[in-house]
Parts: structure tokens; sequence; C-alpha cells
């Protein structure tokens, strides 16, 4: 599912309960750091998984995204391969599964 700004995308968190989220920091209404804030506050979805995707690489933007609850954070544009390898990581330990080769 997608949500298409930061308030539309807290309350299909809350409703959906996904396995992991991905954020885009640069949201129309609210930034993604407020959309953190919001997520890790709610006792219904302080628990969801985070990963940060922006086209803000500084260490300060990592830094807060990571303070505020943040699990991964990529810049854009992806390294697909290493995005994918650590969403996968995320959702084995979300389910408390091994991973192959392991």
């Amino acid at each position: 599912m997608r949500a298409h700004d930061g308030r539309a995308g807290i309350a299909l968190a809350a409703k959906l309960q996904p396995d992991l989220l991905l954020l885009d920091m640069q949201l129309p209404d609210i930034d993604g750091i407020e959309v953190l804030q919001r997520l890790k506050k709610d006792c219904a979805t302080r628990e969801l998984r985070v990963v940060v995707l922006s086209a803000d690489a500084m260490p300060e933007d990592l830094r807060r995204a990571r303070a505020f609850g943040a699990e991964e954070y990529r810049t854009k544009p992806l390294a697909f391969e290493s995005f994918l390898a650590d969403v996968s990581r995320l959702l084995v330990r979300q389910h408390g599964l091994v991973a192959q080769g392991s």
C-alpha cells in the first residue's frame, strides 16, 4: 500500500501494521522526522520497522532519523542490491527466521 502524504501514511500504518514501512523524508504535508516521531509515540505503531529513503545525505539528517527510530537510512538513488539485503535482514529479524546462507 502507498500513502501520498505523512498524515495518510501514519493512519495507514496504524491500520495495516506492516512488517516494514518505507518512509520518504520529503512529504507534501509534514516532514519525515515528524512522521517518525508520531509513529514512535503511538502504541499502535511504535514497534514498526522504518526504513528512510531520502535525497538528503548529510550526517545530521541520518543521525536525526536514527534518533527518532529509523532502522535504516538510504539515500537516493538507491543502491538496489544493498537496499534489498537490508530489507531482507530486517524482515528476517522481525519474524525470527534464519536467513539463507546463515
